[in-house]
């Protein structure tokens, strides 16, 4: 797994630099024009203290993107960091090591020569042995196999530099007597070893036993060589004098024991690449740059550690080789995790453009009379960006203190990870870190992506009539019909209107279906090629959509009622891409949760992380779109249910009038919601459903405990993290809510003015918000629980629902909506009906 969020192959200080250049640039233009017009300075300002409640919802939104975007940056900084710092405690001061088999006096001839070296501060040789020995504990009987050996001469502190205990005290190798060893951190750990405890090791190769007493325990497990250092493993160890094992080795086999590897530490790290090219040439071997665990003694292996290995942080600390080819939860994290991040980046941008394109429509008719007075439609531009920057400049800086917050949280949860073996790396203490460099990226990338949703949005809402804006009425659509595109088209006087017309055509076809199928078409040809396989699902998608527009269109020439066209279009195209999204994404996600490897076992890691995306995205779009399309009969269904409660019963009709007739906005919501809670219930379902294995008495058992907990950890890591989501869409909802207050402000005054009670009102804009969310957390569920009945089937497993995480997550999701759509339904019963029925 890649740990950086490099964009465009650029390196972290080169995007960070970019960003700031863009973001700079645009304020000081901004502020420019602003010096030059100060009434457009004052219109800006004036709206963020004036509108208070759109404020709050403008600023809440943005600085929620913010703690997103800070912990998508930050989370893989301090992975990154933590993997440094855990290396750079195990290796100490060695900078390169050499291992292979060889005699006393080759080890004499090669230390001579790399001393002579003039970057050589000191160097040493020590014997390891990997796997050699079992492990018992005289005081509790409990037994390790398996164990590394460490022998370590005298001088071997002068190279690594000082050892410490786990109350971080030194301790002296040097003062080891015969009979005594000290314990890495992983052993201790493993058997809860106290200094003093006596020991029985067996070596596998001596065939005999050594009684030692354990002097002390270390703080962390001592490594040297790339292989061990690279998997970021726990590697329990059994360090003891070098002069004890040879003399113990010469009793039970009669052969002395050499030392097999060789420590250099280097006067500074810039001696490095000149210590390694005389290395080569005295072993006639090249450096190894990948490394291998357990290192191999029998061939001469050059090991480039500080800085090499050091700077190669490529293994995520959650889920590393090891974890990913035995657990599932490992390979979620190494592939789930990018996907997440990207959804709910897609999930943050959505939610900006939907507050920007809200505040636009609800600056209408200010801007419709500046237009009158005479402002040009740039200055209305001007406006607007001046107001949005005001709000993102707010909101960042909070939002980036808190996603640190959280950041931390999360950090503290993944903490407690089990390792699942001695080369598994989660027993790597986290550390929150975050770089300069994402903090700028961070900051950067909030105001420059709502600078650009406001120009886009400000210049579509410039171009609208004068008249109908100052009105508030909705803008005339131009014309749509074929004849009269091709008539503009032939009677355009100037290119650029012959241009324009052209660009007008082609989206007509486009959204007929023929263009749309052409599209799709060449996608699915250029997807057969290996190294775009990626757009041959893609084209296929797009393949369904021009069929549903095409349906649509055909309906319209043979004279079919509109909303029928409708209706088929809108199901033929989520039928299909639900249908074509479950049926190409099983392999997938066979292997993401279960251990069943993907049909094709020959894709890259990058490919199954698209085709995940795919598989959750596509079925999740199309159910939407399904649902949507025939909502009326839910939306009846419950009219029936809910005319019977009392309270209810004058609302339960025009409570769901308004989702059904402005169904694009209902959509943004359902989707944001259902997204969201898709993931966390098919994650959690999964894990805790199938994924968690029965524990017993036998020999296994503890592995076993291990990998649930494990498993469980990781699945409560996915569900804080997509906790942010589940905001997105419920101030999605509150957005929505406070538009329908706005653009109902009449409705609601005639409803007051015949009877109807504030209470009544409030409940009103309650109950349409709890139909949103219900059909959020229908399809959602729904389509997870699909899913992971599936997964099920093909282990061979049945799964149980986790019924308390389910239904806590079923009422958070409803809680956070209500308080999210409140503060509009309060306003909206707070209207006068003399006011509102003056308003228009």
């Amino acid at each position: 797994m890649n740990l950086s969020l490099n964009l465009f192959g650029l390196s972290a200080t080169i995007q960070a630099l970019l960003l700031a250049v863009l973001v700079g640039g645009s304020l000081l233009i901004l502020t420019g024009l602003s010096m030059n017009n100060p009434l457009l300075w004052r219109m800006g300002m004036r709206n963020i203290l004036r509108h208070r409640a759109q404020t709050l919802i403008m600023l809440t939104g943005l600085l929620l993107s913010s703690i997103f975007l800070t912990v998508s940056f930050g989370l893989p900084d301090s992975l990154s960091h933590s993997v440094t710092a855990d290396r750079l405690e195990k290796l100490g001061d060695v900078n390169e090591s050499v291992t292979g088999h060889f005699t006393q006096a080759e080890i004499d001839s090669a230390l001579g020569h790399i001393r002579q070296q003039t970057g050589v501060q000191a160097t040493t040789a020590v014997y390891l042995n990997p796997l050699a020995a079992n492990f018992r504990v005289q005081r509790t009987g409990a037994t390790l196999t398996n164990q590394y050996i460490l022998a370590l001469p005298p001088d071997f502190e002068q190279v690594y530099g000082p050892l410490h205990n786990s109350q971080g005290q030194t301790v002296a190798s040097a003062s080891l007597r015969s009979g005594e060893v000290l314990l890495s951190r992983s052993v201790a750990r493993s058997l809860d070893v106290k200094p003093g405890d006596h020991v029985r090791i067996t070596i596998h190769e001596q065939n005999g036993t050594l009684d030692a007493t354990v002097r002390d325990i270390l703080s962390n497990d001592p490594t040297i060589t790339g292989g061990e250092l690279g998997f970021n493993g726990s590697y329990p160890e059994i360090i003891l004098p070098l002069a004890t094992i040879q003399q113990f080795t010469l009793q039970s086999t009669h052969e002395s024991l050499p030392p097999n590897t060789i420590c250099i530490k280097n006067v500074s790290l810039g001696n490095s690449q000149a210590i390694l090219t005389s290395l080569e040439q005295l072993f006639h071997t090249p450096t190894d740059t990948h490394g291998t665990t357990p290192v191999p003694l029998n061939r001469t292996t050059i090991h480039a550690l500080n800085p090499g290995m050091i700077e190669n942080t490529g293994w995520n600390p959650l889920g590393n080789k090891g974890d990913f080819i035995t657990t599932s939860a490992g390979r979620q994290v190494d592939l789930l995790l990018p996907v997440c991040v990207g959804l709910l980046l897609s999930a943050g941008l959505l939610l900006l453009m939907l507050l920007c394109l809200f505040l636009a429509a609800d600056r209408r008719v200010e801007l419709g009379m500046a237009r009158a007075i005479g402002l040009q439609r740039h200055h209305l531009v001007q406006t607007l960006l001046i107001e949005c920057c005001g709000y993102s400049l707010l909101a960042v800086v909070p939002g980036v203190l808190i996603g640190l917050g959280v950041l931390k949280l999360e950090l503290l949860t993944l903490s407690t990870l089990p390792s699942l073996s001695f080369t598994s790396s989660a027993g790597i203490p986290l550390q929150l870190w975050i770089n300069w460099q994402s903090v700028l990226s961070v900051l950067c990338i909030g105001v420059l992506t709502t600078l650009i949703v406001t120009w886009l949005t400000g210049t579509w809402i410039s171009h609208s009539n004068i008249v109908t804006t100052i009105r508030n009425l909705d803008d005339l659509h131009g014309r749509t019909h074929l004849k009269d595109l091709l008539s503009e088209l032939r009677t355009a006087p100037t290119l650029a209107r012959r241009g324009t017309a052209s660009l007008r055509l082609l989206q007509s076809f486009f959204v007929r279906g023929p263009l749309c199928l052409l599209m799709g078409y060449l996608l699915l040809q250029l997807g057969q090629s290996p190294v775009a396989g990626w757009l041959a699902p893609l084209g296929m998608a797009v393949l369904i959509g021009g069929a549903g527009l095409l349906l649509t269109w055909l309906c319209t020439i043979l004279r079919f009622p509109a909303s029928m066209g409708r209706w088929l279009g809108g199901t033929l195209i989520g039928l299909g891409w639900l249908v074509y999204g479950l049926q190409t994404g099983a392999g997938t996600l066979l292997f993401v949760f279960t251990t069943i490897p993907p049909t094709d076992a020959h894709r890259e890691l990058e490919n199954v992380t698209l085709s995940l995306l795919f598989s959750l995205l596509l079925p999740l779009i199309g159910l939407v779109v399904l649902v949507l399309m025939n909502s009326d009969g839910l939306a009846t269904a419950l009219h029936m249910i809910i005319r019977q409660v009392r309270g209810l019963a004058p609302i339960s009709r025009i409570s769901f009038s308004y989702p059904l007739t402005f169904r694009f906005r209902t959509g943004v919501a359902v989707s944001l919601l259902s997204l969201v809670q898709f993931l966390v219930m098919l994650i959690m379902t999964t894990n805790l459903g199938i994924g968690q294995q029965v524990t017993n008495t036998s020999s296994g058992s503890s592995v076993i405990a291990a990998q649930n907990a494990y498993t469980t950890n990781i699945t409560r890591f996915f569900v804080a993290y997509l906790i942010i989501g589940i905001f997105f869409s419920a101030v999605s909802i509150g957005v929505i809510a406070f538009r329908a207050v706005a653009e109902r402000r009449q409705q609601i005054g005639m409803l007051r003015a015949l009877g109807f009670s504030r209470a009544l009102v409030r409940r009103s804009f309650l109950l349409e918000a709890s139909f949103i969310v219900t059909l959020s957390l229908l399809i959602g569920t729904t389509l997870a629980w699909w899913l992971v009945s599936q997964i099920a089937h093909a282990t061979l497993k049945d799964f149980a629902i986790p019924v308390l995480p389910t239904l806590g997550l079923l009422l958070g999701c409803y809680l956070v909506a209500f308080v999210c759509s409140f503060i509009p339904a309060q306003q909206a019963s707070g209207i006068l009906p003399a006011e509102a029925l003056r308003y228009e």
